[in-house]
């Protein structure tokens, strides 16, 4: 198409717009100069496209354990939780989190959704509107019921570390937090929290190091219990003797808490690679 000679002295934008051929190629002209510099594919980017997502087959490689609807409301949870961290290794896509996901419902569980797919379609208009999130949220409405939320939420509320040993009360303190994070949103919550929970003996030996990481109190922690452990002659886990009328002064308290300050300073100084000047000196 030859473009029509435009008097060199009239800008393009003030031409005559009654030809309507050479408007038109301007426009396309446009439009494909624009589309080749903003959408032009670079090298190997359609073969990734087509390989977005995760294959079923990749998905099914790792063995997740389908759900029949039969087991108690924390392995409900533990198997969305399960199914997460396959999603997250595997790369899915939302769409395939939510059908691979529904797929490995059998039983009762897969009676229920087939009701519940058809209500979500009616709802959203089609199944592919189907968000994970919307997913987790009606399989814990039937499964893990917001009665038994709150009930572990109490329980984690409760918690003390009572005749477990330390490590034992850290693994409960974790699985029970996953059911009331806003109570440990933060470093220092969770700090605060573990602490309180302590058995007094061993409180009041961590307490005055103020220590503000959670593994780091865990740590000092089990120093202190193996130390009380030592002193009393009893293994971690079984009550112990009161510290009064003991006639040896290595197991007194001060003492004790002086070991183990010593230790606070011995691990940070072996992950900082320095010794921690922040941590108060026992006297």
């Amino acid at each position: 198409m030859v473009r029509p000679r435009r008097p060199a002295d009239v800008p393009e934008d003030e031409l005559p717009r009654g030809d309507g051929n050479y408007a038109m190629a301007s426009v396309l002209n446009r439009m494909t100069e624009f589309l080749q510099q903003n959408f032009r594919p670079l090298h190997g980017d359609q073969s990734r496209a087509v390989q977005a997502g995760c294959t079923y087959e990749r998905f099914l490689a790792h063995r997740t354990p389908a759900f029949t609807g039969d087991e108690d409301p924390l392995r409900a949870r533990r198997w969305i939780e399960d199914l997460e961290r396959t999603f997250e290794v595997c790369g899915c896509t939302e769409h395939q989190m939510v059908l691979y996901g529904s797929y490995m419902l059998q039983s009762e569980a897969a009676n229920w959704w087939q009701t519940k797919r058809r209500l979500l379609e009616m709802e959203l208009g089609s199944f592919a509107a189907v968000s994970w999130q919307r997913f987790k949220k009606e399989f814990d409405d039937r499964f893990f019921p917001i009665s038994m939320r709150r009930q572990k939420a109490r329980e984690f509320n409760d918690l003390v570390q009572g005749d477990m040993t330390v490590e034992q009360y850290a693994r409960r303190f974790m699985d029970l937090g996953r059911f009331a994070p806003h109570l440990i949103a933060t470093e220092e919550l969770r700090v605060e929290r573990f602490q309180e929970g302590l058995r007094h003996d061993i409180r009041r030996q961590v307490a005055c190091l103020q220590i503000m990481e959670f593994q780091k109190l865990v740590d000092l922690a089990s120093i202190a219990e193996r130390e009380n452990s030592f002193a009393v002659g009893s293994p971690p886990g079984q009550k112990r003797r009161s510290f009064a009328g003991e006639g040896s002064s290595s197991g007194s308290p001060q003492k004790i808490i002086q070991r183990v300050g010593a230790r606070s300073q011995t691990i940070s100084g072996a992950r900082a690679g320095r010794p921690d000047s922040s941590m108060p000196q026992m006297q």
